[in-house]
C-alpha cells in the first residue's frame, strides 16, 4: 500500500518529497508534481479514480497547495476511505482550516514571528508521529536542517541572515540547475549518509557550478534591468514590468533593489502564460491587492497569477502605451 502525494515544483514542495521518501521509502511514495492551475484537476481525477475502490493508497497528502472548495468537498466525502491531510503556508489557503484534515499556517507555530513553509508542516507532521526517526541521529539532523534552509528560501528569510542565509541560496540554485528528479536523487543520500556537523558540504562540482551560474544571474539581470518598462497601476503604484523565463525570484527581488523608485515589478513569463510579482516594500501587498486582479494571488511580497488570451492583450496594449520617467 502506497500514500499519494501531491506538491507543488518549488524548492519548497520538492522538499515535501525528499520528507515524504525519507519517511516511507522509495516505493512506498506515489507523487505528482503540481501548478497552481493543474492541482484540482489532477486531485479530483485521483479522487473518482478505481484507485480508492480498490484500496490502492491509505493515504493521500496536499502539500505546498490548495484546492479549490469543490475539490475538498469531495476529498472531505472520500475523507474515510483516503486519510487525507492538506499542508499549506499561503493566507489565500485559510479558508480551509474548516476542514479537520486540513493544516494552513503562515507563520510556524515554533517562531510566531517567522513565516513558514510548506515543507516546514509537513515535517512537523511527520515528526509528530515519529515518522523520520527510522533514520541515525545524523539523518535526523540533516532532515531538520534541510528543512529550516527550505524554510529560509521560501519565506525569503535568508536575506536577513546575511552569509549564513547564502546555504539556502546555494540550495536553490542547485536545485534549479538539477531539475526535480535529479535534485531529490542529489540531495537524499546527502541528508542519510553526511555527517551533521559539514551538512550540507558542498563538492567541487557543484561549487564550480554555483561559481558559473552566479555569472549567468548577474548577466541575466543586467540585460533585464535595462529592458524595465515603466507603469502606473490602476491604484497609483509606480512599478515596472519586464518580459523573461528565468530566474523569476531573484529576478524579481534584484530588480526592486536597483530600482527603489517602483513599488514592484511584474514578470511577465509569455511562453508558460504566467506573470510574477515581486517587491521588497512593505507597504503592499502583492498577493491581495495586485495579483488578485489578474485573477492570481500569494504573499504580501511574491505573487502570481495565470494568463489567458485577453489579460495578455491587455497588458500588451498597456505596456505599449504611455510610460514616465524616474
Amino acid at each position: 500500500m502506497k500514500i499519494k502525494l501531491f506538491t507543488h515544483t518549488d524548492l519548497d514542495g520538492v522538499g515535501c518529497a525528499v520528507l515524504a521518501y525519507l519517511a516511507f521509502g522509495y516505493k512506498n511514495v506515489d507523487v505528482e508534481f503540481c501548478s497552481y492551475n493543474n492541482i484540482n484537476q489532477k486531485v479530483l481525477k485521483f479522487i473518482m479514480s478505481r484507485s480508492l475502490s480498490n484500496s490502492a493508497y491509505y493515504c493521500l497528502y496536499i502539500t505546498d497547495l490548495s484546492v479549490s472548495e469543490e475539490v475538498a468537498r469531495q476529498i472531505e466525502k472520500h475523507k474515510d476511505n483516503i486519510m487525507p491531510r492538506l499542508f499549506d503556508h499561503h493566507a489565500t489557503a485559510l479558508w480551509l482550516n474548516k476542514y479537520d484534515w486540513c493544516q494552513v499556517l503562515e507563520n510556524t507555530p515554533m517562531y510566531g514571528h517567522l513565516k513558514t513553509s510548506g515543507t516546514e508542516l509537513f515535517y512537523m507532521y511527520l515528526c509528530e508521529f515519529s515518522m523520520l526517526d527510522i533514520h541515525n541521529i545524523d539523518a535526523v539532523k540533516n532532515i531538520g536542517k534541510f528543512v529550516t534552509i527550505v524554510r529560509d528560501w521560501d519565506t525569503w528569510h535568508w536575506k536577513e541572515l546575511g552569509n549564513i542565509g547564502n546555504i539556502s541560496k546555494d540550495m536553490n540554485d542547485l536545485f534549479s540547475m538539477y531539475g526535480i528528479v535529479e535534485f531529490i536523487e542529489w540531495i537524499i543520500p546527502k541528508i542519510s549518509l553526511e555527517d551533521a556537523d559539514l551538512f550540507p558540504a558542498f563538492g567541487l562540482e557543484e561549487k564550480t557550478m554555483l561559481a558559473q551560474l552566479r555569472k549567468d544571474i548577474n548577466h541575466y539581470i543586467d540585460k533585464k534591468n535595462s529592458q524595465i518598462i515603466k507603469k502606473e497601476d490602476m491604484f497609483g503604484n509606480r512599478y515596472g514590468v519586464v518580459f523573461a523565463e528565468r530566474y523569476i525570484s531573484e529576478l524579481g527581488n534584484r530588480l526592486c533593489e536597483l530600482n527603489p523608485k517602483l513599488a514592484y515589478i511584474a514578470i511577465i513569463d509569455i511562453s508558460e502564460g504566467k506573470i510574477s510579482f515581486r517587491t521588497i516594500k512593505d507597504n503592499i501587498n502583492l498577493g491581495d491587492e495586485i495579483a488578485h486582479a489578474y485573477g492570481g494571488g500569494g504573499h504580501p511580497k511574491a505573487a502570481g497569477a495565470l494568463l489567458n488570451p485577453d489579460t495578455v492583450e491587455e497588458l500588451i496594449n498597456n505596456i505599449s502605451g504611455s510610460q514616465y520617467k524616474i
